[in-house]
């Protein structure tokens, strides 16, 4: 099969599966399932990935670039580094609340070495993001700070500690519903109002 005939497939499987988690929910969706709604076998899937925690996996890393890609357009057109700051807050809800039957919350408990790169890297990512936002706006007169990669970091895995520290339901299949990410919200922004007027000192 060529390259380009094979990536087509693997995203074709990929929307399939995303269309089923985001519906049913991954945990409740069959890979029989998946296969059914691409008119093709199981052993398709398998060609493509080993199992259908990997599927679960790439679904997510489809979401989080398309997730990112928008947090960094907010970064790249700031106009004010503090709104940019609020702006990812709210796009990070917008986000949970879009995809919560993929059981984001159910993967980032998840210790397997798989789930904990890919939490690594999105970690790192999302603080390179705010690292970029704060030098910004060093550089307008904005803020003020030495060490802006460090406050970065600081405030995104505050806002980390935050969204688990309000999670009242310790249920593995437990995600958070709309009301419950308000409260989230609410106690991110507070935080981040803490920092902003530090930087603004």
């Amino acid at each position: 099969m060529h390259t380009e005939a094979k990536d087509e497939m693997r995203d074709k499987i990929l929307e399939a599966a995303l269309k089923r988690f985001t519906h049913y929910g991954a945990s409740k969706t069959t890979m029989n399932e998946i296969a059914d709604d691409l008119h093709c076998s199981k052993a398709s899937l398998y060609y493509y990935f080993p199992d259908k925690k990997a599927m679960h996996v790439a679904v997510l890393q489809k979401i989080a670039e398309a997730y990112f890609s928008k947090m960094e357009k907010e970064g790249e057109q700031l106009t004010s580094a503090t709104q940019a700051l609020y702006n990812i807050i709210d796009l990070r809800k917008e986000f949970i609340i879009r995809f919560c039957r993929l059981e984001i919350f159910k993967i980032l408990q998840d210790n397997t070495t798989l789930f904990q790169q890919e939490k690594r890297k999105a970690r790192e990512r999302e603080i390179h993001l705010h690292t970029r936002i704060l030098e910004a706006g060093i550089a307008s007169g904005e803020f003020r700070t030495d060490n802006p990669a460090q406050v970065a970091e600081l405030l995104v895995l505050s806002g980390i500690g935050i969204r688990f520290s309000l999670m009242d339901d310790p249920r593995e299949d437990f995600e958070m519903d709309e009301e419950e990410m308000d409260k989230v919200v609410e106690k991110q922004k507070q935080l981040l109002d803490i920092f902003i007027k530090g930087l603004k000192a």
